[in-house]
């Protein structure tokens, strides 16, 4: 018959022999975060617009809701939609009624979802007939 002895360890050295594992995983998760994507690369598309019937609550939420298909094209990270917020402040444009921020990969993605036939069928079967003016602002994001 064999004797078999419990050995047991403390929780700091439990917690040494786990280092190089937790060490693996953490620069795994960061290197597989975004294949190929950093922050340097990031592309904003903030798109801004007014609608032909200025504050129509009925065509503001339909340009909101048609608009999520977008999150299908490849390359969009992430899209955020909302309303403006009305302000006081001088420096504020309050004139408009709908904003999309769109999120991209890099400058590559970008192009590529401006030609992909979602965004397209988006622009010429919602935006268009509902909108009468519409300001792009698209910038790369820079690291702190």
């Amino acid at each position: 018959m064999t004797a078999h002895r419990l050995v047991t360890r403390s929780p700091r050295a439990g917690l040494q022999a786990t280092r190089p594992a937790w060490a693996y995983c953490l620069i795994t998760c960061l290197a597989l975060g975004v294949p190929g994507q950093s922050l340097a690369d990031a592309v904003e598309h903030i798109v801004i617009l007014w609608l032909q019937d200025p504050g129509n609550a009925a065509h503001r939420a339909r340009i909101i809701s048609e608009s999520q298909v977008l999150r299908e094209i490849p390359g969009v990270a992430q899209l955020r939609t909302g309303n403006m917020l009305p302000s006081r402040r001088a420096i504020v444009d309050s004139s408009f009624d709908v904003a999309l921020i769109v999120s991209l990969r890099d400058a590559t993605a970008m192009a590529d979802y401006l030609a992909h036939p979602i965004h397209v069928k988006l622009v010429g079967e919602t935006l268009k007939p509902l909108v009468k003016k519409i300001q792009v602002y698209d910038l790369t994001l820079t690291t702190n």
